[in-house]
């Protein structure tokens, strides 16, 4: 009897183990912060509880290897700190591995394949790629490859120069796409293995509507929409792949009929199940846009939601698909929202996370 009772309460402790899941937020610390902060989120309820902070300078975009083991952070930082670094998760606090330089300034955005030993770091300021190997325990080894990427656009403010923003691996994982706001050009790069080693190649360009500013983007899970989130012009810039040819078909507006203020667009996500993609609108904006997806990719604009906060740099939607988190960088919270699976439909459930300058969320 003693038996069967120790595996009940046994069963049930797993179980709820199995509803709270890892989520780290990673921030700016120039408002007090002290870097990434690990918090396990409840599935059920959709509170977050935090567990511990590791001190980290300007940690603003993190990426989770694909065990889960190890966490990767960009330093957003404008000089000879800029870097990224590489800490061990040992299911309650995060241990630090090691740090290299990024190769250039203003680091923004950081990839991590699952298949190969690579991550890949944007550095905004500097224009330029950097692609690091990785080791079997999740540190970083040496940068084995620096693309400068060169030009400029239309906007001499904004487009004076090369600003590489982020770079995303493509579902099957043969291809990097990397978003240059500074060019208004989508660069298109093979994955290559050459003995141990991997570099990209290029190996195509797509260029989008000119001024609108490319920040990030996402896939459909066959790799035949594309949807460019372009930070400037507050739009989404929608492609079809034609074997091996991308065609914009449609650009749509993440904004409300009757917005008239300055764009920020920051942050665009297809839900678990694809039939929903969402982005938000930093500027005068404060939003997060809905659109239903249809049989051939195009988006329908559903509804345009406040954020509950101001300056909506990143959000992140659970792996169930059932909240998305909106990570509020100017008012210092995150907004919790549940999300209708069925319609898509986003509800704030008033569980607001207090946090200095919260700049990306991550789950898996």
């Amino acid at each position: 009897m003693k038996s069967i009772l120790t595996l009940l309460i046994g069963c049930l402790y797993f179980s709820a183990m199995a509803q709270e899941i890892p989520m780290f937020v990673g921030t700016y610390t120039n408002k007090g912060s002290q870097g990434i902060y690990f918090y396990r989120f409840d599935l059920r309820s959709g509170e977050a509880t935090l567990y511990s902070n590791t001190a980290s300078e300007d940690p603003s975009f993190l990426a989770r290897s694909a065990d889960g083991k190890t966490l990767y952070a960009v330093n957003e930082k404008g000089d000879s700190t800029a870097g990224i670094s590489a800490y061990r998760f040992n299911d309650d606090a995060l241990s630090f591995l090691n740090a290299l330089p990024a190769g250039g300034s203003y680091p923004c955005h950081v990839a991590v394949a699952k298949r190969y030993p690579i991550a890949v770091v944007s550095n905004y300021g500097g224009g330029s790629l950097a692609v690091f190997s990785v080791e079997e325990n999740g540190a970083l080894g040496e940068r084995v490859q620096l693309i400068q990427q060169n030009g400029s656009g239309p906007d001499s403010t904004r487009q004076e120069s090369s600003h590489v923003h982020s770079a995303f691996f493509t579902p099957d994982e043969k291809f990097v796409y990397v978003q240059n706001l500074g060019t208004d050009k989508v660069t298109i790069y093979r994955v290559e293995k050459t003995d141990n080693s991997f570099s990209l190649v290029e190996d195509d360009v797509i260029s989008t509507p000119a001024g609108g500013g490319p920040r990030h983007v996402t896939f459909d899970n066959k790799t035949k929409n594309l949807y460019v989130l372009l930070e400037m012009g507050g739009m989404i810039a929608h492609y079809k792949k034609d074997k091996k040819t991308w065609t914009l078909v449609d650009t749509v507006s993440i904004n409300e009929e009757d917005f008239e203020g300055e764009n920020g667009s920051a942050e665009i996500k297809l839900s678990p199940d694809g039939n929903f993609l969402y982005a938000s609108n930093r500027g005068d904006a404060n939003s997060i846009a809905q659109f239903s997806v249809d049989k051939e990719g195009a988006l329908h604009q559903q509804y345009v939601y406040s954020t509950g906060g101001q300056g909506p740099r990143n959000f992140n939607i659970t792996p169930d698909g059932r909240y998305i988190l909106v990570a509020n960088q100017n008012s210092d919270n995150i907004v919790v929202f549940q999300r209708d699976i069925e319609t898509g439909v986003l509800t704030d459930i008033e569980k607001n996370i207090e946090i200095a300058s919260p700049a990306c969320i991550v789950f898996k």
